[in-house]
């Protein structure tokens, strides 16, 4: 038996367990699985948004979304990938509506004079900090997708899963974020070369 499909048993034994518990006891399960996929929600969440404090909160709701869906869970269900598809879901929800309410300074508005007349280019941004913002720049569904298969190594089917959609979609929104990733990364790197 290889390495993979015993994990993949691990896995599956560990997530019956883990539905089985929440049956009898909904917060010790919430526990058990805030203690085990915190960080990796948190991860996700902080790829996604490029904030530290927005991918903490949402972490947190994301935990209370599952706690209040764990009834809905059977044995059938992968733990991990239900978690992902409420995060998604939470972070769609969340930047929809940051967008809805965007803030401007009003030193911008009012030209005072607040904002340097120079741009400050004697910092150079780490290429950590320009991969997410330019994973920000991106539709949620395509960075999420980009981040689901690249970063945690799902399949094209089990991200079809977590963001509800067809496989045929998630190939789209997968090209599409390549591409475009691409082209932002290569037009940064040719504004700002090392």
């Amino acid at each position: 038996m290889s390495a993979s499909i015993a994990a993949d048993r691990a896995r599956t034994n560990a997530d019956a367990r883990l539905v089985a518990l929440a049956r009898e006891s909904r917060g010790e399960a919430l526990e058990l699985m805030y203690s085990a996929y915190k960080s990796r929600i948190y991860t996700f969440l902080l790829r996604l948004l490029a904030d530290p404090v927005g991918a903490d909160d949402l972490t947190q709701d994301v935990f209370t979304k599952a706690y209040q869906a764990l009834g809905s869970l059977t044995a059938e269900h992968k733990v991990l990938p239900w978690l992902y598809r409420i995060a998604t879901n939470t972070a769609i929800d969340h930047l929809r509506r940051k967008r809805r309410f965007t803030w401007l300074r009003v030193g911008r508005l009012a030209g005072t004079g607040e904002d340097p007349l120079m741009p400050d280019h004697h910092g150079a941004v780490p290429e950590r900090d320009q991969i997410r913002r330019i994973l920000a720049t991106l539709p949620v569904e395509q960075s999420t997708a980009l981040l689901l298969h690249s970063l945690e190594g799902y399949s094209y089917k089990e991200i079809a899963d977590i963001q509800n959609c067809s496989v045929t979609a998630v190939r789209s929104r997968l090209a599409r974020a390549r591409r475009a990733f691409r082209d932002r990364y290569a037009t940064t790197e040719a504004l700002h070369p090392s």
